[in-house]
């Protein structure tokens, strides 16, 4: 069973990833982003989420796509679009977070973004009779 779904490992790591980073209350981010300017644009909650889920939505694509799996765009887009909705739930319960539904409009945008990168640079590319 493992040996099928091993291109998917990079993306279950990410998604345990991400699942405990949305955990953590955020004044440890805010001390991280005070130190520079820089700190604070890439750790900003938007960048954060936007990158995230992006990468996510990529990292499924690329095990649909290793497994010669069809509509591997939707499938990926869709799985990472629910994830972020299960996780604006779960932080819902948490103390200290909160449901937002700008935050899954910033991943909705992230996973669009990463999946049509992900066509033009990888799914394209393989389609093309050049080199």
């Amino acid at each position: 069973m493992f040996h099928k779904n091993r291109h998917f490992l990079p993306a279950y790591v990410f998604a345990v990833m991400i699942l405990i980073g949305s955990s953590m209350p955020a004044t440890g981010l805010k001390k991280i982003r005070r130190v520079h300017e820089i700190f604070d644009i890439a750790f900003s909650e938007y960048s954060l989420h936007f990158f995230g889920f992006g990468l996510f939505a990529a990292l499924l694509a690329w095990g649909y796509y290793k497994k010669n799996s069809s509509v591997i765009l939707t499938r990926s887009g869709l799985l990472a679009l629910s994830f972020g909705f299960f996780i604006e739930v779960y932080q819902f319960f948490l103390p200290h977070r909160s449901f937002s539904l700008v935050d899954l409009a910033v991943d909705c945008a992230g996973i669009v973004v990463m999946l049509a990168l992900f066509w033009g640079f990888v799914m394209r590319r393989e389609a093309s009779p050049f080199p």
